[in-house]
């Protein structure tokens, strides 16, 4: 299976995507060390739910394109990537510093704690399952037509089982924080999450429409869906 261009295999294709997940999935967890303080509320938010929601949206494109199976594949994939990038760090915090003053800067910036990457892991394995089972129970329902539905009704709810675990393990049970705080942080974080799946629509439509486009004859994106916008009375 080729693209029209002769310069991209399926393969290529499939390993580009699976490898901006895993880049994304492990950064988001580095930079989670950094509280960006929001304004007009008094609670931070982890830097790297920011670009976290896009591991959402190219775990999509590949349950469309390839498959369920293959976007659990990644998803696997991105779990040990993950822990790997841990143990290393946590090798590296270990070695003797040249200058020991040295060490703390470092300990501040790659320091997460055990129970916020167990947190962090957890939630996300959940969550990215419930995402890629959702969304194949929906293409199921509309094989040919409401990509935007799928899309956006499996991620919305696999971002609430996200941020529920997540923050209930963490805020609640790991930092003893009382659910009467714990509640503002989910609700944004859910809020944020769900506002970025659906501005990005257009940008699912497009990657979807780009790559059926380019495709030449390749039976499984033979079967992607008619990417006109549809309405209820189809």
């Amino acid at each position: 299976m080729k693209l029209n261009s002769g310069s991209m295999t399926s393969q290529t294709l499939y390993q580009s995507i699976s490898a901006a997940f895993c880049v994304i999935v492990v950064i988001s967890n580095i930079i989670s060390a950094k509280m960006v303080s929001l304004p007009h509320v008094d609670f931070s938010i982890p830097a790297g739910l920011i670009i976290y929601p896009l591991t959402f949206l190219l775990s999509g494109l590949v349950t469309e394109i390839f498959g369920q199976k293959k976007a659990k594949l990644i998803v696997y994939i991105g779990l040990w990537m993950s822990v790997l990038s841990f143990i290393i760090i946590q090798l590296a915090l270990m070695l003797p510093a040249e200058k020991p003053e040295a060490n703390s800067p470092f300990q501040l910036v790659l320091g997460l704690s055990g129970l916020r990457i167990f947190s962090s892991l957890t939630a996300y394995l959940f969550g990215q399952i419930a995402d890629i089972q959702i969304y194949a129970w929906i293409k199921r329902w509309t094989p040919d037509r409401f990509l935007w539905l799928r899309n956006n009704g499996s991620t919305c709810i696999s971002q609430m089982i996200d941020t529920v675990i997540i923050d209930m393990m963490f805020l609640y049970w790991g930092l003893g924080m009382e659910m009467n705080s714990v509640y503002p942080i989910m609700l944004f974080s859910f809020a944020y999450k769900a506002f970025f799946s659906l501005i990005c629509t257009p940008l699912f439509y497009f990657c979807v429409f780009f790559i059926r486009r380019r495709w030449d004859g390749a039976e499984t994106l033979s079967q992607l869906p008619n990417l006109s916008l549809e309405t209820s009375n189809n």
